[in-house]
């Protein structure tokens, strides 16, 4: 592996104003660049409070980190986040094309990044509103905003759990085409199979700690832990 993006070293992160609650830790992990890590577990593992510290957002949801260091070797506009409700992430009162412009990117940025989500102009209008979008095309709009920063990482949190079978094959294809130009992703979700056909490595988490980690093969083929062996139980097998 080559040098990690963001490192977690014994981060403890926690919850509330008065008495605080721990929701992570203490917890270690790394993501590497070129690579993409799943990070799996139940809902309440931690998963997504992970993604908001490696994002800087701790804070903003009343969280902080009480113990341990983040190293983080990305600017600010190097990640990009996608979110698992695409419509959280747009705002219905504005059209498509002005939520676009607002990351200050030049209108052929902008057409760049609709092309590579598959949404030429000639599909999509910008005056359209999110309400009027598909749940597959506002996935991809999402996404197109994702990419038009040229990001190097994406943390990318249950990004297909609100779509159905078949556009979720297609974002899954379209995640591979993006991590096919060298960008890293750190993909969150509870759907093991999911994970394991899409990630280089695998982090299994419960109640804030690291379970265990590594290959999908080795998660799927070769569980060492309990939990772990539950996910593997109760998903549909794979051939890896």
């Amino acid at each position: 592996m080559t040098n990690a993006l963001i490192e977690f070293r014994q981060v403890i992160l926690t919850y509330g104003k008065g008495e605080r609650r721990t929701v992570i830790g203490p917890l270690d992990l790394e993501v590497f660049e070129n690579e993409a890590l799943g990070i799996i577990g139940e809902s309440g593992a931690g998963k997504s409070t992970a993604a908001l510290e490696m994002l800087g957002l701790l804070a903003l949801k009343e969280g902080a980190r009480v113990a341990g260091e983040v190293k983080n070797r990305l600017a600010p506009r190097e990640i990009s986040y996608i979110p698992q409700d695409p419509l959280s992430a747009l705002d219905p009162l504005f059209s498509i094309g002005s939520q676009l412009a607002e990351s200050g990117a030049g209108k052929d940025l902008v057409r760049e990044a609709l092309t590579r989500v598959h949404l030429p102009l000639e599909k999509i209008s910008l005056q359209s509103y999110p309400h009027e979008l598909s749940g597959g095309m506002r996935q991809r709009v999402v996404i197109a905003m994702a990419l038009l920063h040229k990001p190097r990482l994406i943390i990318a949190d249950e990004p297909t759990s609100s779509l159905d079978m078949t556009l979720q094959a297609e974002v899954m294809k379209l995640f591979r085409q993006i991590r096919n130009t060298g960008v890293s992703f750190v993909f969150i979700t509870h759907n093991l199979p999911l994970a394991a056909n899409f990630c280089d490595r695998l982090l299994v988490m419960k109640n804030g700690k690291k379970i265990e980690t590594g290959t999908p093969a080795q998660i799927m083929e070769n569980p060492r832990e309990p939990y772990t062996c539950q996910l593997v139980e109760s998903s549909p097998r794979l051939h890896l």
